[in-house]
């Protein structure tokens, strides 16, 4: 059964969005860090992140006997830890950084693990890791600021239904936000 990957930098919204396109679809909803701890599919633990650090072949495993048996919708930020065989549509979210920096303060994320993230998602390394994983062709990008989780999860259904939608390249913040994307990436901080 194939599956359906929905990724991005952690605080874009995955979370939120794939269970409701798992919902629609009436398909299984996973989410990878949940998945290795709770099934011990884990090689540590990195305590400056407070983030576990994930077995990606034991994942990929795991993966591939849960896709034998039903579809399901995938929520990761790490692409590679998701069997590339498997994948019929790769959707990746984007949030505007500085939108971004916002949620994973609010969240109480260490301060390098915020500028990582934001840093992350300027320099679109969740949608690179995509493309490489599961290729251009399969692989989506949509930017989430400022749009309700219903209108994402319609654009990802219409991503999964027609095999339609922005390609990877449509997002380019550093275009976008100018000298802010400049003053985020060096010192974290964006012009009021």
């Amino acid at each position: 059964m194939p599956l359906i990957y929905v990724g991005g930098t952690p605080g874009v919204g995955k979370t939120t969005v794939a269970k409701e396109v798992a919902r629609k679809l009436g398909i299984k909803y996973v989410n990878l860090a949940e998945l290795a701890v709770s099934e011990g599919l884990v090689t540590g633990y990195d305590a400056e992140r407070k983030a576990h650090i994930i077995d990606e072949e034991a994942v990929k495993r795991r993966l591939r006997k849960l896709a034998s048996e039903e579809s399901a919708v995938v929520d990761t930020h790490v692409a590679t830890a998701v069997p590339s065989e498997l994948v019929d549509v790769a959707v990746v979210l984007r949030l505007d950084p500085r939108e971004l920096k916002k949620r994973l303060e609010a969240r109480d994320y260490p301060p390098a693990k915020v500028m990582e993230n934001v840093q992350a998602e300027i320099l679109d390394s969740c949608l690179i890791e995509a493309v490489e994983t599961f290729g251009v062709e399969r692989t989506f990008e949509i930017d989430t600021t400022g749009k309700s989780t219903k209108q994402v999860v319609e654009e990802i259904l219409r991503v999964v239904k027609e095999r339609k939608g922005s390609k990877p390249g449509s997002v380019n913040w550093l275009e976008k936000l100018g000298d802010d994307a400049y003053r985020l990436l060096r010192d974290g901080e964006a012009q009021p």
